[in-house]
């Protein structure tokens, strides 16, 4: 990635007319102590590459997608008259994402992110409003929605490295080992053969959740 191909960030805080920006934040440390837990509820495989950007590997990472994000969080910004809202619009070649956190006193802490729009791959460029909009949320509410990563980008020390596995919508949505064996035998043999280490991956993580549960 270049430098051209990063976003430009910037963020402004607008004060009441009345009160400054005291009220808004006295508000969203009353939100923040009652945001309900957030789930990690999504999981991607992120492939491990040398410097000949060779696949070496690859690391489970997971995340909680926007939509768990705003479930578990607008109901106590709501109740202490707080607004998020995001606007995605087009600007000299620019995609602009506008994430508003509003106050009732007129008070609003604004983040812009100014992304240069990729015609050639549209849903990669798709792909990273939808990340962007779920990162700047989190930033802004406080709140912890992805595992950690150190600063080479991979997993926390103790984390397993797996080896690259494709990923199945059917296999990752099981809740039960039963009900990921029998997706995975109705699956033709072919896509068996090509699924079998995620599907190693997930029976391994209902084992644990099982064992942790009784």
């Amino acid at each position: 990635m270049t430098q051209h191909d990063l976003p430009e960030m910037e963020t402004t805080l607008t004060p009441a007319a009345i009160g400054g920006m005291g009220p808004m934040y006295t508000a969203l440390a009353k939100a923040q102590g009652a945001f309900q837990p957030i789930e990690k509820n999504r999981s991607v495989t992120i492939d491990i590459k040398d410097d000949q950007k060779r696949k070496i590997g690859s690391y489970n990472f997971r995340y909680a997608d926007l939509q768990e994000i705003r479930a578990k969080t607008t109901p106590a910004l709501s109740e202490n008259g707080l607004c998020l809202f995001q606007l995605v619009t087009e600007e000299n070649n620019s995609t602009i994402i506008r994430t508003v956190l509003g106050h009732s006193t007129g008070a609003e802490i604004t983040a812009v992110a100014r992304l240069y729009r990729d015609d050639r791959d549209i849903k990669k460029f798709g792909a990273a409003i939808t990340y962007l909009r779920r990162y700047i949320v989190s930033a802004l509410l406080g709140v912890a929605a992805d595992d950690d990563l150190d600063e080479d980008g991979t997993p926390d020390a103790g984390t397993d490295i797996l080896p690259a596995a494709e990923e199945h919508p059917g296999l990752r949505d099981a809740k039960t080992i039963g009900e990921l064996s029998r997706i995975m035998s109705g699956l033709p043999k072919e896509e068996r053969a090509t699924y079998n280490p995620y599907y190693e991956q997930r029976m391994k993580e209902l084992r644990t959740a099982s064992q942790e549960a009784a």
